[in-house]
């Protein structure tokens, strides 16, 4: 017969830990903002994430706001337009409208109706 102990005969299994992260590229972002590089789609800007709120799917941000190089005209202007954006929501609570950028980009298509 087997000998039966109290205690654990099996050392309990370690568990891994995450790979140490990265530090923060630009420490001159107030928290909350943060630089998107991502030539594959050609996505250049600054997202603001603030706060937390719980949906069924996780925790999510509560507020979120895209600010792209492109359309405020380069990096200093999207970057003042996110801390604008950013401190104005801290301000009032609420997140504020978008000011629509002026696109340097090319004029929009008129749609032709051909019958």
């Amino acid at each position: 017969m087997p000998k039966t102990s109290t205690k654990a005969s099996k050392p309990a299994k370690k568990v891994a830990l995450p790979a140490p992260r990265a530090r923060r590229k630009n420490r001159n972002l107030p928290p909350g903002i943060c630089r998107v590089e991502q030539p594959s789609t050609r996505t250049y800007g600054f997202v603001v994430r603030v706060g937390h709120r719980q949906s069924p799917k996780g925790w999510r941000p509560r507020f979120t706001a895209y600010f792209g190089d492109f359309s405020h005209g380069g990096k200093k202007e999207a970057l003042a337009a996110a801390v604008k954006w950013l401190k104005t929501l801290e301000r009032t609570g609420k997140a504020p409208e978008k000011e629509r950028a002026k696109s340097p980009g090319r004029p929009r298509s008129k749609k032709s109706t051909k019958k």
